[in-house]
């Protein structure tokens, strides 16, 4: 047997913990979740998903705990309480609240999974089993939006060390508004003929093309819900842990990296332009 040589036991190496991530980082990682949280429970109505109950069920309060984490994170910043922030972390408190009913929503819904239920190929959104189901996505639904909202009025009370540095990579005004509507949980592609859907509305494979070699983006293959039941599956766009930052540093600082590119918007979001808040 080998003992330490040190007789104090000092580590080796730094035991530091790592720093965390900005709030603003949080709430639009946390609205991700939820985007791929939504994704996969519509895969599940669509019977596309072979996953039991007890995976969603469990996705949703792994969500609940997030949420409440991100609320305790904003709260240690100690913003002022104007009502925009104000509104902000209650929308939050929202959000877990409807999580943690999606929760037992889920978690209830195996004793009404019936053996017609099992063989059907789709849940049956009306009754027992595909009832709850249904209720448990209808609760989580609004939530990537909610949070990245939320976060836009948090970001503008930050102070300067919470918030996102400006990272090396720079966008013009129409590659932010694909980005936002990213982060907001509205961007598929369908592989098949390169259809980039934002919402209901559509933009330029090209732009998101440049977003995925700027490594700001990413395809997550066949992990979105077709628009109608028999159509073939889209690709989630996702936004990159360096996506993430550099949306967050737009937000926090209402300012675009490079000077707006001629030419019309992809589509409509909210490209920040309101001057900073005194911090």
């Amino acid at each position: 047997m080998t003992t330490s040589p040190d007789p104090d036991h000092t580590p080796l190496f730094d035991m530091d913990a790592p720093v965390p991530p900005p709030p603003v980082e949080q709430l639009l990682a946390l609205a991700g979740l939820y985007t791929r949280h939504n994704d996969q429970i519509d895969l599940w109505l669509h019977g596309r998903a072979d996953l039991g109950p007890d995976a969603y069920a469990a996705s949703a309060r792994y969500l609940e705990r997030a949420a409440y984490a991100c609320i305790k994170t904003v709260r240690k910043q100690r913003l002022p309480t104007v009502e925009p922030v104000s509104n902000a972390v209650v929308r939050l408190k929202q959000i877990a609240h409807l999580t943690s009913g999606a929760a037992r929503y889920l978690t209830t819904a195996r004793p009404f999974l019936s053996d017609a239920d099992a063989e059907r190929p789709l849940p049956d959104p009306r009754r027992g089993f595909g009832q709850r189901v249904q209720l448990a996505r209808e609760l989580t639904s609004l939530a990537p939006m909610a949070i990245t909202e939320s976060a836009t009025h948090i970001a503008d009370r930050l102070p300067n060390h919470a918030c996102s540095s400006s990272p090396a990579h720079g966008i013009d005004s129409v590659q932010y508004d694909l980005l936002f509507q990213v982060a907001l949980g509205h961007v598929t592609v369908f592989e098949e003929t390169q259809y980039v859907r934002v919402h209901t509305t559509k933009a330029a494979p090209e732009t998101l093309r440049d977003l995925e070699l700027r490594r700001l983006v990413c395809r997550e293959p066949e992990s979105a819900p077709p628009p109608y039941y028999s159509g073939g599956l889209f690709d989630r766009v996702r936004l990159t842990a360096l996506g993430i930052t550099l949306v967050s540093a737009v937000i926090s600082y209402h300012t675009l990296i490079w000077p707006p590119a001629a030419g019309p918007a992809v589509a409509p979001a909210p490209t920040p332009a309101r001057t900073r808040a005194h911090r």
